[in-house]
């Protein structure tokens, strides 16, 4: 998926992303939005974001709280990355 997405930090900087995967979380009803700056930690392991966001504008409109959406993004992302 070579799908880009963009935001304004904080400072007023624009920052592009790469897009990993987005999805439609059933039991929340809520629109997730996980993607990259294809940058590496300090675990040697990509990091990773994810927002909820908006499928019909392509905005964000929140971000993840609870460890209960973090697990459900994490073992999603495992699903997939499993499969390829």
């Amino acid at each position: 998926m070579n799908k880009k997405i963009s935001a304004i930090l904080k400072n007023g900087e624009k920052k592009e992303y790469d897009v990993i995967l987005t999805f439609k979380n059933d039991k929340n009803n809520k629109n997730y939005i996980v993607y990259t700056d294809n940058k590496i930690d300090n675990e040697n392991k990509l990091k990773i974001y994810a927002s909820i966001y908006n499928p019909l504008t392509n905005e964000f409109v929140g971000i993840v709280e609870s460890k209960e959406e973090w697990y459900d993004i994490y073992r999603l992302l495992d699903k997939v990355m499993l499969n390829n």
